[in-house]
């Protein structure tokens, strides 16, 4: 029997792919077999950042000072790469975060990144109202696939999104992205927290404004907590 459905689940992913191929999530071209997210050469052209992330812990480290900070790749604005971000955030490419957070953790552990030996991941959380509306939290999706090559596990129980904000592209200045993420966040579960390295996950960072306020509210509920910070990209200029 379990032969009989091996063989039917072959035939669908088959149909499927002959029907709807699956495409390059950055140039768009079919993808080869063994070929996942994105083609060959859109992964050789990708603009990674793993190496140097002293830009990113600077965005931090006047309001809290990060055991590590880093991210996977730069991301700019009207770039091909930046379809990732969008595509995984507004188009629904679930696989393409687990995916895109699998290849971060091998180049995680592959650096012997602070990363790898933390006591878990915390995905930013998604306000409720943000979280049905768009049915997952990309967030947490980077985040599992990070600790599927990493052996981190994600903890979302530790943190909520106590309260809406308009969305950070909305905000003019780096001040006003600060002011719309103030006091969003808080523990909910401080006893899974307490002592602990954990590492805040993010999809792309530009000021930090939001990771910050994550981080400010974990410290201020668990103050002997150690943070750490991976996003899956970052802005690398920033303006305002």
């Amino acid at each position: 029997m379990r032969t009989l459905y091996r063989h039917i689940a072959e035939l669908v992913r088959g149909i499927k792919v002959l029907f709807f191929p699956e495409l390059c999530l950055v140039c768009g071209r079919k993808l080869s077999d063994g070929e996942r997210v994105m083609c060959t050469r859109c992964r050789v052209t990708m603009p990674l950042t793993i190496r140097s992330a002293d830009d990113l812990y600077r965005r931090f480290d006047n309001h809290f000072e990060p055991v590590c900070a880093v991210s996977f790749f730069n991301y700019v604005h009207g770039s091909a790469h930046s379809r990732i971000v969008l595509g995984i955030k507004f188009h629904g490419q679930r696989r393409a975060a687990v995916e895109m957070g699998r290849w971060f953790g091998r180049r995680l552990r592959e650096e012997g990144s602070p990363v790898c030996s933390a006591d878990m991941l915390v995905p930013l959380p998604l306000s409720r109202g943000r979280a049905l509306e768009r049915g997952f939290n990309q967030s947490e999706l980077i985040a599992r696939g990070i600790g599927m090559e990493t052996g981190v596990p994600v903890e979302t129980r530790a943190v909520a999104r106590v309260r809406y904000s308009d969305p950070q592209s909305l905000q003019r200045s780096r001040t006003d992205r600060f002011r719309n993420v103030t006091g969003v966040f808080a523990v909910t579960r401080p006893e899974l927290l307490a002592g602990r390295h954990i590492v805040i996950v993010d999809d792309v960072v530009t000021t930090g404004s939001t990771v910050t306020s994550c981080a400010t509210a974990i410290l201020e509920a668990v103050p002997d907590c150690r943070i750490s910070v991976a996003a899956l990209s970052a802005v690398s200029s920033i303006r305002g």
